[in-house]
């Protein structure tokens, strides 16, 4: 703060920067003043308008202004996803100032004890484009999450993969009676396609005739029981047509023999629904009471959840590469890149390579 009487004009001036937690977010100067107490106290008037109106922006605000912004850059589901979580945040959080770097520290920390690095990432990542936003668009001055850091967890242990070996999926599928559910389930073991590709599976998309199955949408759960069948596939690389193996085909015409009596059987009709796709929680409650029932019968296979049948069909392919494929077939196969496979299933990469190496090693 800074009071002087300008040489040029004899008027009286104000100048100076106001910080806040310690970081210039405005510089000023104002002329034109008769005397120096009027000089002053203009000053005093202009910080307390400033830091008032600085410090009434809400971060409930920011947030509902960002999102048609943000609507037009990335797909709906997206956006209905984030969305959830930004409700989330401003319900659990949303009485504190989140405009406040030592806040946000807090709730980021808090959140790193609680929740899995993965769900933190998202946390973090919410915040700071809503606010990387809001200082392009001068809401506010500066990106309060720039001294917002998350713990880097370099000592915590990775969770382990759960998935299902070939035989073990026998076992399961060995107490699977409905035929729907038999051919749902192979579809995702023999596979390896996405919960919501697989829900969105029409009877047009299977070709029985040249072993394929196209995929090239997606259903997107919004809540517990609701879901939109008409999205675009995760990503390009999504879009694909793969083939079937035998023993799915057989479960396929089983199923399809039964599914032919039903009223709304074409072309349209869900394979594992009828008008609508099966939901995510009735997939997710025959999945743990058939693995229930596995286990009564003694015969101890894995509680996997419904993306762990990818992560089976991957660890199948990755096991088996020596038969003639690659790493590139199989990323082609499951709808991602290379780099993608490798990096989610780099440790199973890593024991096959290990096993390349026994073998030239014991290669006499």
């Amino acid at each position: 703060m800074a009071v002087k009487k300008n040489s040029k004009t004899g008027k009286w001036q104000f100048d100076g920067k106001i910080y806040v937690e310690g970081k210039k977010v405005a510089s000023y100067r104002k002329t034109g003043f008769a005397t120096k107490k009027e000089a002053i106290r203009a000053e005093l008037e202009y910080r307390e308008k400033f830091i008032s109106e600085y410090r009434s922006v809400r971060f409930e605000d920011l947030y509902k202004e960002y999102i048609p912004f943000w609507s037009t850059q990335v797909k709906a589901t997206t956006v209905t996803t984030e969305c959830g979580l930004y409700e989330k945040l401003i319900k659990d959080y949303g009485d504190r100032d989140l405009l406040d770097s030592k806040v946000l520290q807090d709730i980021i920390s808090t959140c790193d004890k609680k929740y899995s690095k993965k769900y933190v990432e998202r946390i973090y990542t919410a915040f700071n484009r809503v606010f990387k936003w809001a200082v392009k668009k001068e809401k506010i001055k500066s990106n309060p999450m720039a001294k917002v850091y998350r713990s880097t967890r370099k000592d915590e242990k990775r969770k382990e993969m759960l998935f299902f070996e070939p035989k073990e999926f026998d076992c399961f599928l060995s107490v699977v009676e409905d035929p729907r559910d038999r051919a749902m389930f192979s579809t995702l073991y023999w596979m390896g396609i996405r919960r919501g590709e697989m829900m969105a599976l029409q009877w047009k998309d299977i070709d029985l005739k040249n072993k394929t199955i196209s995929i090239s949408k997606t259903v997107v759960t919004i809540k517990r029981n609701e879901a939109d069948p008409t999205n675009t596939p995760k990503t390009s690389n999504s879009y694909r047509t793969i083939t079937m193996p035998q023993k799915l085909i057989d479960e396929l015409l089983a199923y399809k023999r039964i599914a032919e009596q039903f009223a709304c059987y074409g072309p349209q009709m869900y394979v594992f629904g009828d008008d609508k796709p099966i939901s995510a929680e009735t997939l997710r409650r025959k999945n743990k009471q058939y693995i229930a029932e596995a286990n009564r019968l003694g015969y101890n296979i894995p509680e996997i959840r419904i993306h762990d049948y990818r992560h089976s069909h991957a660890s199948y392919l990755i096991n088996n590469m020596s038969s003639g494929f690659t790493d590139f077939d199989i990323a082609k196969r499951l709808g991602d890149t290379v780099e993608t496979l490798h990096n989610v299933y780099a440790h199973w990469f890593k024991a096959g390579d290990k096993g390349i190496i026994d073998f030239m090693d014991n290669d006499n």
